[in-house]
């Protein structure tokens, strides 16, 4: 560094007008800036104070490069990809002796290298840990090390928990998680019209919802409380907040998907609660994974997967409007053949798979062996629940057991009876062969309850005789039937090291 220094006092401390030395003098300048960087792990700069130093200023000649060259100067890092501007302004940046993605593939590489993959760590284990003092990105700017990371997010080669001080999602004015009062334009609302119809709509200025009270704009929703009686042009509709419920009547279905109940009794069934890690396949229109997501959320996550990527990204677009990006992550993967996206991790798998018995040792493998986990799989056939039985006996799991759900809504109805005086006036014509002989083949007789107990009023006559009832209503009740095979696997050690 030393020798680029003493060179660096020798070039002319002015820029040229001549495009070719121009740009000579440029890409020298800058290199000297990337390395003077390196050599003294400089990550955020600004630029009045880097002017000063002996980078533009020759003390010995007493001549300085003028601010309107540094400025070219790191225009033109910035047309090299090497900074990246924090303010308006132009000021302050941050400068990259190595660029975000070359860091991202460094600090992917140690992963590897280190066995840490499908593994934790803190930002302080990447750039201040005992394990990264001799590597390059040890000490590197948090800043920096947030944008490599997410370049590794993007290829899915890695996931940002934000663990321990709350998430993002918590500045959002209203979303599944956390409750405004009021609407506010980019809140999904659901919007009651009937007992069975609503629509889950996002809020958007100069947006409208045709329905068949008419035409709902989305302004007149804007500024109203949750529950409110809204007008449209012909009648009136309620605004709700969305639950993972009303979201299950309301979302776009892309695939056959599974309802409340079903729902309800899967996160009963893996013991869903805050702070756990829990893995799906497949996900489908996302009906399951608001579910689970809200159960688990804050400090939780869920892994969905699917081999459909359209549906995945849209799944993903889904959650992340509705305030759930932070606790899932949405992954495209065949879990049958390359099984989950994270080992050793999980509390509770599901799986909803044509074939989910192929999927059983791979869920095995992404259960956590220190505390073990529950797996659900959802099979709409018996024979289907044959084959997962059996291979989960195969996997060492226990206490195994199918459930069937089927939900019927009943109503408490009052009948009455006949009295016997309305029997008798009836147009019952009585027998009159008088010979007790037999009735004629095929007919039918009242029966009559010779137990009931007939009150009489003061005056003699008969009271109504009613009972209570239970009936199905409504008599035809549509559900999802299937079937919910449960299973526990137990902890085991880890195998020792040699």
């Amino acid at each position: 560094m030393r020798s680029c220094y003493a060179k660096s006092r020798r070039v002319g401390i002015r820029i040229q007008t001549t495009l070719v030395t121009r740009e000579k003098q440029l890409e020298a300048w800058s290199r000297l800036v990337v390395d003077y960087c390196q050599f003294h792990k400089i990550y955020t700069l600004d630029i009045t104070d880097i002017s000063n130093t002996e980078l533009f200023v020759n003390a010995t000649l007493n001549r300085r490069l003028p601010l309107d060259g540094v400025r070219a100067v790191f225009g033109y890092l910035e047309h090299k990809r090497h900074i990246d501007w924090l303010d308006k302004s132009k000021n302050r940046c941050h400068i990259y002796w190595r660029r975000p993605e070359e860091w991202a593939s460094l600090i992917y590489e140690w992963a590897v290298s280190n066995g840490l993959l499908n593994t934790p760590c803190t930002l302080y284990e990447i750039t201040q840990g005992d394990d990264v003092a001799q590597e390059s990105f040890y000490g590197l700017d948090k800043d920096v090390l947030l944008k490599s990371l997410a370049i590794l997010v993007n290829q899915r080669r890695a996931q940002l928990l934000n663990i321990g001080k709350g998430n993002n999602y918590l500045q959002r004015a209203s979303d599944f998680l956390t409750y405004g009062d009021v609407i506010e334009e980019g809140d999904t609302v659901i919007v009651y019209v009937n007992f069975g119809t609503a629509y889950a709509v996002e809020v958007r200025r100069g947006c409208t919802l045709n329905m068949r009270y008419g035409a709902l704009k989305h302004e007149f929703l804007i500024g109203k409380r949750y529950g409110s009686r809204v007008s449209a042009t012909a009648g009136y509709v309620y605004a709700l907040r969305p639950s993972a419920a009303l979201w299950t009547r309301t979302l776009p279905r892309r695939t056959q998907i599974l309802y409340t109940p079903d729902c309800a009794l899967i996160l009963l069934l893996l013991d869903a609660k805050p702070g756990s890690v829990l893995c799906e396949s497949g996900t489908g229109s996302g009906s399951l994974s608001h579910a689970l997501a809200m159960a688990i959320s804050p400090t939780g996550h869920l892994y969905t997967h699917d081999i459909e990527e359209p549906r995945v990204k849209q799944v993903e677009e889904e959650l992340k409007k509705h305030g759930l990006g932070e606790v899932t992550t949405c992954v495209h993967q065949n879990v049958c053949e390359d099984g989950f996206f994270v080992e050793n991790a999980c509390d509770g798998v599901f799986l909803d798979l044509p074939a989910p018995w192929t999927a059983i040792s791979h869920a095995k493998r992404a259960l956590s062996r220190t505390r073990g986990g529950r797996i659900v799989s959802f099979s709409p056939c018996v024979e289907q629940v044959q084959r997962v039985c059996d291979m989960l006996r195969r996997q060492g799991f226990v206490q195994i057991e199918t459930v069937e759900l089927v939900s019927r809504k009943l109503k408490v109805a009052d009948m009455s009876l006949e009295t016997l005086k309305e029997f008798a006036h009836s147009n019952v014509a009585p027998d009159e062969s008088g010979d007790g002989g037999e009735e004629e083949r095929g007919g039918k007789r009242r029966r009559l309850d010779l137990n009931a107990c007939v009150q009489e009023t003061s005056g003699g006559e008969t009271a109504k005789i009613s009972h209570s009832t239970l009936l199905t209503y409504p008599a035809a009740q549509p559900t999802h039937t299937g079937y919910l095979t449960c299973a526990t696997l137990l902890s085991w050690p880890m195998p020792a090291t040699a």
